[in-house]
């Protein structure tokens, strides 16, 4: 679905594999932004991607928050 409060606006959550993160994520699309979900489990991240109802508005990437280098 498009054409949200939130279409054509871009989101970064971290978390997003699972619980909160995952369900901000999954509104988020639903309201029409695109999304980059970060995350420490590749395995849930992908998850998120696949189970998307638009794959294609969905980004997962890999890193710890809490390490500064992950993020460069």
């Amino acid at each position: 679905m498009t054409g949200g409060w939130l279409e054509g606006d871009a989101a970064l959550i971290t978390g997003g594999g699972s619980g909160i993160g995952r369900a901000v994520a999954e509104r988020f699309l639903a309201e029409g932004a695109s999304v980059t979900i970060l995350g420490r489990d590749k395995k849930r991240l992908d998850e998120v991607v696949r189970d998307a109802a638009d794959p294609s508005r969905i980004h997962a990437v890999v890193a710890d928050v809490r390490d500064s280098g992950a993020a460069a």
